[in-house]
């Protein structure tokens, strides 16, 4: 090393008599008076215990890690060695056989064979190398031990370490990948496959036969028993989707919801309590269902189900132009009901298409007011302005929502619309000149 043969402070030009384990480097006496290294934050230690400490860690390290990597690694070389001499006999009875044969095969079982010892003899250099530095790691401790000189073994003491470390880390490919099992029979093989050539031929040779029979044989038969299954296939698919219609119907004329809190029945809301079975139910409440709850089943906080109440889809307007909201009140509304989106992550979209069972973009007003109530905490009359301003006949296309949410010159136009469509312009006054 450059500063093997520095005695003297570099600060102090004083003898080096303690080690800073905290700079890894020995000091003077003035050192730990007089700086770089009279701060508390700097361990100092004498020569001699700076020594011993790694003496005794360099030493429990070759003992607990490095001696021990080294008998594995005999051990390996031991096995690779006698696994050299399993693929050397191997070679030579495979070499018998093939040798009164042909000198091709010969050949290229040498080929096999060498490309085998190459891989394994490099194996063996490989892991050889490391051993080799391992031993020179023992040797130059043991020497540098033995020489008693404090400050060389401390100069060495982590370039020593650094090497026991990289040792110690450093791999080694434990298994044999090399076995004397794959090694070419080509002349075994080629024996095998002569043999059963000259049967395989003649078999496929009958195969063949039978087949072109069968083919030219059956070939109308065939066709005819393919119209026939597809015409009943098509035959029973359409009574299958003739009864899927009429299920579909059924199932949707025996919808049941809440009494009390008007939720549809299925699967998730079943077990669920009733946020509205209270023991006193508000005061004009004729609840949403034909079938009424009796006394016993009021207070349970569970769901009463039965089938909805039939109502109106849209009032007539005509009559009723009072009740035909405005732009600016379903404005109000979409920005309420964006603000309530964006405050609880409300995943709208995602739950109207978990009710959408058809998939067409349409839930009943059942659902709507459902999910308008428990989602977004709509109040009823906002519910019903929304219906009325989307003008939907029976199912609500729920899609109009999203886009009035987008839009409010969508809104705007919708208005229009239904202004136009519900409140026909009055006639005008006729002037003294017209009449």
């Amino acid at each position: 090393m450059s500063n093997l043969n520095q005695k003297n402070c570099v600060h102090h030009n004083r003898e080096l008599t303690y080690f800073c384990e905290s700079c890894e480097e020995p000091i003077c006496k003035l050192c730990t008076t007089l700086g770089p290294h009279n701060y508390t934050l700097h361990r100092i230690n004498s020569l001699q215990e700076a020594f011993k400490m790694r003496v005794e860690h360099i030493k429990q390290e070759i003992l607990h890690n490095i001696l021990p990597k080294r008998d594995e690694i005999f051990a390996q070389i031991n096995r690779i060695e006698y696994r050299i001499q399993e693929i050397k006999y191997v070679k030579n009875i495979i070499e018998r056989d093939c040798r009164a044969e042909m000198n091709g095969i010969e050949d290229r079982l040498n080929q096999a064979e060498q490309m085998k010892q190459t891989i394994l003899q490099h194996q063996i250099s490989v892991i050889q190398s490391d051993l080799d530095e391992m031993n020179d790691l023992a040797i130059q401790f043991f020497n540098l031990t033995k020489k008693n000189d404090y400050l060389e073994f401390l100069f060495d003491s982590q370039s020593l370490l650094d090497r026991i470390e990289f040792l110690i880390a450093k791999p080694y490919n434990k298994g044999i990948d090399e076995i004397p099992d794959d090694l070419p029979r080509e002349l075994t093989d080629l024996r095998l496959l002569l043999g059963k050539m000259e049967g395989q031929q003649q078999m496929l040779e009958i195969l063949n036969e039978i087949i072109w029979r069968m083919i030219n044989e059956r070939k109308q038969e065939e066709e005819l028993s393919q119209q026939i299954l597809r015409r009943h296939s098509e035959n029973e698919i359409k009574e299958w989707q003739k009864l899927v219609e009429f299920f579909t119907e059924q199932l949707k004329e025996s919808e049941m919801i809440c009494y009390f809190c008007n939720e549809p029945l299925n699967i998730k809301t079943i077990n669920k309590s009733c946020k509205k079975n209270k023991d006193h139910s508000p005061e004009n409440f004729v609840g949403y269902t034909v079938e009424k709850p009796t006394d016993q089943q009021i207070g349970t906080k569970r769901h009463f189900y039965g089938h909805a109440v039939l109502q109106a889809k849209m009032p007539q307007l005509q009559e009723e132009k009072k009740k035909l909201p405005s732009a600016v009140i379903i404005e109000g509304i979409m920005s309420k009901i964006k603000v309530r989106i964006q405050d609880k992550q409300i995943k709208l979209l995602e739950i109207f298409q978990e009710h959408d069972n058809d998939k067409n973009g349409f839930v009943n007003e059942i659902i709507f007011n459902y999910i308008m109530q428990e989602h977004l905490q709509l109040i009823d009359e906002e519910i019903e302005n929304i219906v009325m301003f989307m003008d939907c006949k029976s199912d609500i296309n729920y899609n109009i929502l999203f886009n009035m949410l987008k839009s409010s010159n969508l809104i705007q136009k919708m208005e229009g619309d239904l202004v136009q469509k519900y409140r026909p312009p009055k006639s005008k006054k006729r002037t003294p000149s017209q009449n």
